[in-house]
């Protein structure tokens, strides 16, 4: 079954007409109309356009005739190679329906919120496409416009909203998006991937000379940025081996050893009363010299993200609350956080039970933080 050209089509081919240039890649290209207005346009030089229905690249071959298009039958970019100055996609994009045949929601169907072609989409794009290239796609009201915005953001995309009409019961909107600035600037960086998002930057892991690395990403550096603040504070930590190893830093973006591990509760729900107890003290050894250097991570007291367990031991993570204070609290906050909460429970499970009284030690070595008072905190443990 074909997708026959309809409004969204046509919305869209006016705006590739306009928008495209170079090599151009055309994904979902059903009957080839997006391929035709691209190979149309005097900027073109060459168009790929691919299907994941055999049907319609069966179609194309046998009744679009034009030398600037190839075709060839792939799922997004499963069968791609190479990079290209345009990218277009007019997707499935409605919401599930099960009442929908199987033959025909392959042409309308985005996902169960419609959206989720798009997601994995832009979560392989910026492979291919150049630095300077544009991505052309339409999606409709329906599609939840502000998740597949969003979505965009989380993928190192910038984008407009270039052309929209309403139809009957929905809304249809074209957009061009671009890689954002940073990410143009991560050159020899390959198979950059979404990692996570906080409150005002995004992760990504990458490969850079076949090494798995972590890129921070601050979304709106300001006049202070975080990013720039954490590498600074890297810079100093490293030397005494803690934190991710910093490997380019700029003030909107770091670049830092990927720490693959495991979350401190998962260790602990897997691992024996001896090797929690080392794992503990390593992490302890570590709040230790940042209280000496008179760094305060701000996060001990409930450290479940900022602790992963490799096969060297405890690392630790997310240094970009740290602040110089001339009373750090590490190694005390630390302590809170064994003696209370689900987490002492889960100890207790493994036969580790921190005594109340560590917090005696942990309020004497405040006043006084020696190395005597802090192994009398370790010989707790």
């Amino acid at each position: 079954m074909l997708y026959e050209p309809r409004e969204d089509s046509y919305l869209l081919g006016k705006q590739v007409s306009k928008c495209a240039f170079g090599d151009v890649l055309d994904i979902g290209t059903g009957t080839a109309i997006q391929a035709l207005a691209a190979a149309n346009s005097k900027y073109v030089r060459s168009v790929v356009a691919v299907d994941i229905n055999p049907a319609a690249i069966e179609y194309c071959k046998k009744n679009i005739r034009n030398p600037k298009i190839a075709f060839k039958k792939s799922d997004l970019f499963d069968s791609v190679s190479g990079q290209f100055d345009t990218i277009i996609l007019n997707p499935p994009y409605l919401p599930a329906d099960p009442n929908e045949p199987a033959e025909s929601a392959i042409a309308t169907t985005g996902g169960r919120h419609g959206y989720e072609i798009m997601e994995r989409f832009f979560g392989q794009a910026k492979d291919y496409l150049e630095d300077a290239g544009v991505i052309i796609f339409l999606i409709s009201s329906l599609t939840n416009p502000l998740k597949v915005e969003s979505i965009m953001i989380d993928h190192g995309f910038t984008f407009k909203r270039i052309a929209r009409q309403k139809i009957s019961f929905e809304e249809l909107y074209v957009y061009t998006a671009e890689k954002s600035p940073i990410i143009k600037k991560l050159h020899g960086i390959k198979n950059i991937t979404f990692l996570a998002k906080g409150h005002r930057g995004i992760v990504y892991s990458g490969l850079y000379k076949g090494k798995k690395i972590a890129i921070k990403v601050d979304l709106s550096p300001g006049h202070v940025s975080r990013v720039d603040m954490e590498s600074r504070w890297l810079k100093i930590l490293n030397k005494k081996n803690i934190g991710p190893k910093l490997l380019h830093s700029a003030k909107d973006f770091l670049i830092m050893e990927y720490i693959d591990g495991e979350r401190l509760f998962d260790y602990v729900q897997r691992s024996n009363k001896n090797q929690i107890r080392h794992i503990i003290q390593d992490v302890f050894e570590q709040c230790y010299v940042m209280d000496m250097l008179q760094i305060n991570k701000e996060e001990m007291h409930h450290p479940v993200k900022h602790i992963i367990i490799t096969a060297e031991g405890a690392r630790l993570i997310d240094f970009e609350r740290c602040k110089k204070a001339l009373d750090p609290k590490n190694v005390t906050q630390f302590c809170q956080f064994l003696t209370s909460g689900s987490f002492a429970y889960g100890l207790e499970n493994k036969g580790l039970i921190i005594n109340k009284r560590i917090l005696k030690f942990a309020q004497k070595y405040k006043h006084d933080p020696s190395r005597k008072n802090f192994d009398s905190i370790l010989e707790e443990i």
